[in-house]
């Protein structure tokens, strides 16, 4: 499994999109994935077809990924907050979520209600 220190230097590292989809290394799905992930390309979309299809992460458009990267064990698709990880064995998924942290906003409130006690 892939360790958080390395999943928050990916986030840290594919913070933005590429200029142009074509800078993805979109044939590493199909070069290092097994057949059992069920990946296919329909127009401008990426479909995982071992994930269910009422899924947010079953169809994802190009243009919403950050990096194709690939591990030892799994292929990653990155995204803004989340990322992608398909096994190179079994074609298995498991998405990552990334952690949304308190905004400045949140902490204020939290330095004045602790201030107001």
């Amino acid at each position: 499994m892939i360790q958080k220190k390395v999943i928050d230097a990916i986030y840290k590292k594919y913070r933005r999109r590429p200029v142009s989809p074509d800078e993805l290394n979109i044939p590493l799905l199909f070069e290092r994935l097994p057949e059992d992930a069920g990946i296919e390309i329909d127009g401008n979309d990426i479909i995982i077809n071992s994930i269910d299809s009422r899924s947010p992460f079953h169809k994802i458009p190009v243009n919403h990924i950050h990096a194709i990267l690939e591990f030892d064990e799994a292929v990653a698709i990155v995204l803004h907050s989340s990322i992608v990880f398909i096994s190179k064995e079994d074609g298995s998924v498991h998405v990552h979520i990334k952690e949304i942290g308190m905004s400045l906003i949140d902490r204020l409130r939290g330095i004045m209600g602790s201030a107001a006690m």
